[in-house]
């Protein structure tokens, strides 16, 4: 348990870092400012489905970026300070190490986000909504998933490299890519395979699944299929393959919040400090 010692002392890091504490602070308002806002925007009785479906587009660039702002200095930061070859003379490992910052990192962010959650979700319940702890709970684990991911992304960017100004970088790259482009690229995926003769004007399943497995994609599919009862599209229409359900893309956010992480170890376990 080795990996614990590290993950408490991470989080009193955390906690002793002001600007972390604002930055997660941010987090927790965000779901209660929905929460309040949801009522008066002109839903006479909403519901808990409501609220997700109503913080989706938010949450879907906040979280991200918080995530990678958490995890991005992570290893590099104590690695350039010499640090962490003082923490690797003590009787922990690089697994100790990487695993205990990711589950610190994540239940600081998971902290913020169920705070947030859960008193956005009680404020749309007052007076005439309803509150539906089976609806929130799901919602919570979702948006919990999604954290985790860039949490994972930002950490396994930070053991890739010895700078922090290119573990910078490379986190901003991977927010304009996931958060700004990726929803842009669907054309130019499917010319691609239109000139490679894979479609014929239209993309066939398989390259639906992959071009919607980028996290952001599989946690709006989520929120679409599990609360705003969408039932149209490629994807959660009725003619859609079960592998381009909510589902899978339920399964896709967990592979997500657990592979970079796993994969930067992979990398980080072989270098030299």
């Amino acid at each position: 348990m080795s990996w614990a010692v590290v993950a408490r002392k991470e989080l009193r890091d955390v906690r002793g870092s002001r600007r972390t504490r604002w930055l997660l602070g941010a987090v927790a308002l965000l779901f209660v400012v929905g929460g309040y806002l949801l009522p008066i925007s002109g839903s006479p009785e909403p519901t808990s489905a409501d609220y997700a479906s109503f913080m989706v587009s938010v949450v879907a660039l906040v979280v991200p970026l918080v995530g990678l702002l958490l995890g991005h200095r992570t290893i590099v930061g104590e690695r350039a300070s010499g640090r962490l070859t003082l923490l690797l003379s003590l009787p922990y490992d690089r697994l100790d190490v990487v695993v205990g910052k990711f589950l610190a990192r994540t239940a600081a962010l998971g902290a913020a986000i169920a705070v947030g959650v859960v008193a956005g979700a009680a404020l749309v319940n007052y007076p005439f909504g309803s509150f539906e702890a089976g609806t929130v709970g799901a919602f919570l684990l979702g948006t919990l998933l999604y954290g985790a991911a860039f949490v994972g992304v930002g950490l396994a960017v930070s053991t890739a490299t010895t700078s922090t100004a290119v573990a910078s970088s490379a986190a901003f790259g991977v927010f304009v890519l996931f958060v700004a482009v990726w929803s842009q690229l669907r054309g130019v995926f499917l010319a691609l395979l239109d000139y490679l003769g894979l479609a014929d004007g239209t993309m066939p399943d398989w390259a639906l699944f992959l071009y919607g497995a980028e996290p952001g994609m599989s946690y709006r599919r989520l929120v679409d299929g599990f609360f705003a009862g969408v039932e149209t599209g490629p994807y959660l229409g009725p003619e859609a393959p079960w592998y381009l359900g909510e589902w899978v893309a339920a399964a896709l956010l967990a592979c997500w919040a657990l592979g970079p992480v796993t994969l930067g170890y992979l990398r980080f376990r072989s270098t030299d400090l």
